[in-house]
């Protein structure tokens, strides 16, 4: 029978510290995240406002919940998100800024996840790895944003998601499989390539 890697297999983290981390702390939040399912669900936010140029929005991340109980009221970090220049020239921008694009800014998010994922996995497994690059290709068809096609071809809108993680380590057979399956546990992963079933709630006010 073969084993399935996806399985969490126990903790074997070494003591002592691995990129910045305290592994055995690290272990000890992982055991108390076991068996506290509910105390350590997590609820993150973001919320955009739109500028005065169609497409530009000032997104800001801070407050978070964690078991139920606000934190970060003193948080605050800004995104500013919109298009590359010669997208906004191409389609009538008076003036065309650079900024990055929000699809950008999820493929982004994926990296940072996926390298997060496999850095606290490898500290779990107790396996050495020097450093974590991970690059992410979307190809987008944007002709059911712009009304050319209807909702129903949603499906069509993305090509292939191409996902290349380089980890640099000195691994045997068995620790390089087991990295290899750590990018599907990312969080950020599993929302983008999983169905989230959604349907947003929008609400039209009068202007004051």
């Amino acid at each position: 029978m073969g084993t399935n890697t996806n399985q969490r297999r126990p903790t074997r983290a070494t003591t002592g510290i691995d990129h910045g981390v305290d592994t055995a702390a690290h272990a000890d939040f992982i055991d108390w995240l076991a068996a506290n399912p509910t105390d350590g669900m997590l609820e993150f936010r973001a919320t955009g406002a739109s500028e005065s140029v169609t497409n530009r929005t000032t997104a800001t991340i801070g407050m978070w919940e964690l078991g139920g109980e606000e934190m970060g009221g003193d948080r605050e970090h800004t995104l500013e998100f919109g298009l590359p220049p010669e997208l906004e020239d191409a389609m009538g921008y008076l003036e065309p800024t650079d900024r990055y694009e929000a699809i950008e800014g999820a493929l982004a998010a994926l990296t940072a996840c996926i390298n997060g994922t496999i850095g606290y996995n490898a500290i779990r497994e107790g396996i050495a790895i020097e450093d974590v690059t991970t690059t992410v290709r979307a190809p987008v068809d944007l002709r059911m944003l712009f009304g050319i096609h209807d909702l129903d071809r949603a499906d069509e809108m993305y090509g292939e998601l191409e996902i290349e993680v380089d980890v640099t380590g000195d691994l045997t057979a068995e620790e390089q499989a087991a990295v290899q399956a750590y990018p599907q546990r990312s969080p950020v992963y599993t929302l983008i390539t999983l169905a989230q079933p959604n349907t947003p709630t929008v609400e039209v006010r009068s202007p004051a």
